[in-house]
Parts: structure tokens; sequence; C-alpha cells
């Protein structure tokens, strides 16, 4: 608990105290739900209930939406307002999410009250996973804050998957998004529609291999520990409809969602269902950011789920779709939604489609394509196919089942060694932070211990460490 509040801290001190409150509050309100139930008070029972729930959404309200609500009323009255200068916490919808998590599943009675307020404080505020999730569910994780198994077995495999992680990030995400990023950067006007076209196939690997490579050390620093966190991806780009999508991409979120907002909604067994899915859908755009590109997306993603679900219920007649022809169409929905997610405004955005389907008129046109995609890019992108399919894993697992007295020997070589590239790229890259999260002042921290004293002007592993790197730029 306490290296978890340090953690915090050493991100963005001022903000420790909006952590507290979430701790503090979620506490006391699981405290008072067990002591009402007790004492067979329900209709006072369920009052505490939905004042915990309003607690922690008028937090996270205030700090993430407070500026897009005050935009919203200067756009509707015609006046304009002066917007608050308020800066978003670290991992404020994850822990606000996680809190609220604990106070359902007790009002549920699916988990006990937890009466040791520094075990659900270290629930809340459990540093592998603070910043950027997965979410972890309260009735998931009960059990693990009194009994977990802290052995070498699980330190060798949470070194492992947090080895993969940070090579996801560190080497793949890093590296696609210097290219996602120069063609984003481009005006309109002077983006053709296959250079828009890749800037969008780039983008799509940077913010799978960030997200994903940040749950996957997430999930191995928790097994390191003794804790069994959920895996947050499951191969996405491989599905073949945008159900299989949402059940394959940040899988802890969409639970999150079905079970806590879809269901009680009323799910598919009562009310609309097709306005329940655009409604968990639109809050999940939400969830990703106040502005209204997120939303659209959220609601471009629940349109799709709504007919592809339409079709498959109340259509008399069924088509037998190639698998091919059907992943095609899910990735093609998923570059469309990229779009959408990456552009910062609406106007944007529009632009940007109207460069992807060649109807805007270009000027001043730059750069041709081989100009982004050089050796090195070309030999990033392999890496990213192969990473992004289960091909690669099952095709390791078969080499390591035909080597049974080898299997444990190579693995452990070749995590040292993808452990030793990716540092390097860390220490000679320039610091990228993680789309899913606010890393103002994190640092990281290879780049700072590996440097000679102050009297010297050269960083001793970069010097090093940057061959690698070059060797791969130059002369691949």
């Amino acid at each position: 608990m306490i290296v978890s509040l340090f953690f915090y801290t050493w991100g963005e001190a001022c903000f420790l105290p909006i952590l507290l409150y979430s701790i503090f509050i979620n506490y006391i309100s699981g405290r008072l739900i067990g002591y009402l139930r007790s004492r067979q008070r329900e209709g006072v029972c369920k009052a505490m209930f939905i004042a915990a729930i309003c607690l922690n959404l008028l937090n996270l309200g205030y700090w993430k939406y407070m500026k897009f609500i005050v935009q919203i009323m200067g756009d509707v009255t015609g006046k304009p307002f002066a917007l608050p200068d308020i800066v978003l916490p670290i991992g404020i919808s994850f822990f606000t999410f996680q809190g609220m998590s604990y106070v359902i599943d007790v009002y549920r009675n699916e988990a006990q009250v937890q009466k040791n307020l520094i075990k659900l404080g270290l629930y809340v505020a459990l540093f592998p996973q603070l910043i950027a999730g997965p979410i972890v569910r309260y009735s998931d994780i009960e059990r693990q804050l009194d009994n977990r198994s802290s052995n070498v077995e699980n330190l060798a495999a949470g070194i492992r998957l947090f080895t993969v992680g940070l090579a996801k990030k560190a080497i793949l995400s890093n590296s696609i998004a210097v290219t996602a990023d120069k063609i984003f950067s481009l005006s309109p006007y002077q983006n053709e529609p296959i250079i828009a076209w890749a800037g969008l196939f780039c983008y799509s690997f940077q913010l799978y291999f960030d997200f994903s490579g940040y749950s996957d050390m997430a999930v191995g620093l928790g097994k390191m520990f003794g804790f069994q966190f959920v895996q947050n991806f499951n191969y996405p780009f491989i599905s073949r409809s945008c159900a299989e999508i949402w059940k394959r991409w940040h899988i802890s979120l969409s639970s999150w969602f079905r079970d806590y907002v879809y269901i009680p909604l009323g799910g598919s067994r009562r009310g609309n269902v097709y306005i329940h899915l655009l409604c968990v859908f639109t809050l999940t755009g939400l969830w990703h950011g106040a502005s209204w590109n997120y939303v659209v997306w959220g609601i471009f993603w629940g349109v799709c789920i709504v007919i592809e679900k339409f079709l498959a219920q109340k259509c008399k007649w069924r088509i037998k779709i190639p698998r091919v022809l059907s992943w095609m169409c899910a990735m093609f929905l998923w570059l469309i939604s990229m779009v959408i997610f990456r552009t910062e405004t609406l106007e944007e955005c529009a632009l940007y489609f109207r460069s992807l389907f060649g109807i805007l008129p270009l000027k001043d046109v730059g750069f041709s394509l081989p100009y982004y995609f050089h050796a090195y890019e070309i030999f990033i992108i392999v890496c990213c196919l192969i990473a992004a399919a289960p091909t690669g894993r099952n095709v390791y697992l078969w080499v390591k089942g035909r080597l049974p007295e080898w299997g444990e020997i190579l693995e452990n070589v070749l995590t040292l060694a993808l452990l030793g590239i990716a540092a390097i790229y860390v220490v000679t890259g320039t610091y990228n932070p993680f789309i899913y999260s606010r890393g103002q002042r994190a640092k990281w921290l290879f780049a700072d211990i590996w440097r000679l004293p102050r009297g010297s002007n050269t960083p001793l592993l970069c010097s090093a460490a940057s061959l690698i790197p070059r060797c791969l730029q130059r002369g691949l």
C-alpha cells in the first residue's frame, strides 16, 4: 500500500488527495452498506448505495468532464464561458471504476465487506495497474488480498510477461508511432489516399501495442507479487465481427460495462436491447475522453453492433459470408473508427475521411509513400503483423514442445534477449507516454539511472546501446 501511494505520488503528488478520497469514500460506503443490511434497513441501504455511486461519478465528472460540460453550455447558450483550469489526474477513470466495482459487488452480496482500510486501499491503488488498467474487479481479487502465492514460478512467469509488454511498447509501438505521427501531422490537403490509409494502419498498431503492452506489464507485475489479473487483450485483429472485436479488445472495460450497465438496464431479456447497446457504447466512448470525437466513436461502434445484431436476429434469410470477407469488413470498420479516435476535432475527422477516399482537392503534396517506409519501418511492420496474430505464439509453443529438455532454457534466453533489446530502445529513444495515461512527469527509469556523473556529456549506456537501433535503421 505504501509503495503504491509512493508510486502515484511520484507521478503527480498534487493528485494524491483525489486517490485517497476515492479510497475513503468507497471504504466508508461499503462499511455502511454492510451495517445497514445487517440491520435489515434495505431502503436506507439502497439510498447509501446510490449516494456512493454518485460521489464516485461526481469526482470523476468534475476532473474529467467539467471542461467539456462548460464548453457545451457555451455552445448551446451562445455565450462563451471561461474554461476552468482543470488538469486530469493520472488514472482517475481506472481507480474510480474499481472503487465502484467494490461498492456494487458489496451491495449485490457478491463480495464481503472489506473491514481493513489498508486492504481496500491496496485494491484501489495497486500500482501495477493503477495508471492504465486493466480494470480489476473486486470480486475477482477479494481472496487474493488475504491469501496469494508468491513463488519462483509466479515470479518467472511475471518477468516473462512483463518483458513481452515492455517490448510491445518500447520496440513496436514507439517505432511505428514515428511514422503514424508524421502522416497525421500532414495537412489534409497534402495527404494522398494511400498515405492516409497507411497512417491509419500504423496508428492502429501503435494504439494496440501501446495499450496491450502496458496491460501485459501490469499483469506481469501482478504475477510477481502473487496477484492474478485478467488478460486485457486476446488478439483483436483476428476478429471477424464487431462483437468479436469487443470481446477481444480492452476485455476488462467491456466486461465492466456489460455487468454493471448493460445487464442492469435489461440486457437482451427485457426492454429494447438496441437502446441498451447504444447507451453502453456511448458511455464507452465518453469513458475514453471528454470530447465529441470520443462520443461519436462510441456511437459509431454502438450502431455497428446494433446493425450486426439486427441482421443476425431479425433477418429470415442467412448468407454464409466467407471468413476472409467477414474479417476484412471488421478490420475496415476498425480502421474507419481509428480516424474518429485519433483526430482532435470532428472537423479534422471529416477532412481526414475526405483524404481517405480521395474527395479532397490536393495541393502542395509532399513526399510519396516510400519516404515514410524504409527498410526499418517495413521490418517493424512485419514484426507487428507477427505479434498481432496468434500464429507466432503457436509456432513458439510448438518448438518449445518439441524440445522438452531445452524449452525452459530457450524461453529464458529469449526473455533476457528481448528485455535487453527493449531496455536499449527505452534508453536511446525519446520519451513517449502511454496513449491511455497522462504521464506528464513520469520518467523512463533506465534513462535516468544509466548515465555518467555530471562531469560527462555523454550517457554511458546510450552511446553503446544505440548500436542496435542504428544497425536496424541503417544496415538492415
